[in-house]
């Protein structure tokens, strides 16, 4: 299933799980169905960015206020990419090129 994003957005408006920005509605958090993100960092990043959401934690690290990943949560991100059909030709070859670039380096570093 592939929603039309314009009519999601208009039915989360309509409904008042967003506001027109997009951003949650104190109605939407107070009835859990969005989670407002911690002070946490990694939380934080990984709220802004769903496509990481699911990698455990352990993959990410806060050094100098900046997120950091390791290669595998790169890797998994960028197959994701490449694996989704609704994902653009762009994106993909912006993945492909991550995912090259992600196998030539230490895999014990922190990208």
């Amino acid at each position: 299933m592939h929603p039309n994003k314009d009519k999601l957005y208009k039915m989360l408006v309509d409904e008042g799980m967003i506001d027109e920005l997009g951003n949650p509605t104190q109605r939407a958090i107070n009835e859990g169905l969005v989670e407002v993100a911690s002070n946490n960092p990694i939380e934080r990043f990984k709220a802004e960015n769903p496509l990481f959401a699911h990698i455990p934690d352990e993959h990410f690290k806060v050094q100098n206020n900046q997120v950091l990943m390791d290669c595998y949560a790169v890797r998994v991100a960028a197959t994701t990419i490449l694996n989704d059909p609704s994902a653009t030709q762009e994106q993909k070859e912006n993945a492909q090129s991550l995912l090259d670039e992600v196998n030539k380096l230490d895999h014990n570093e922190w990208h």
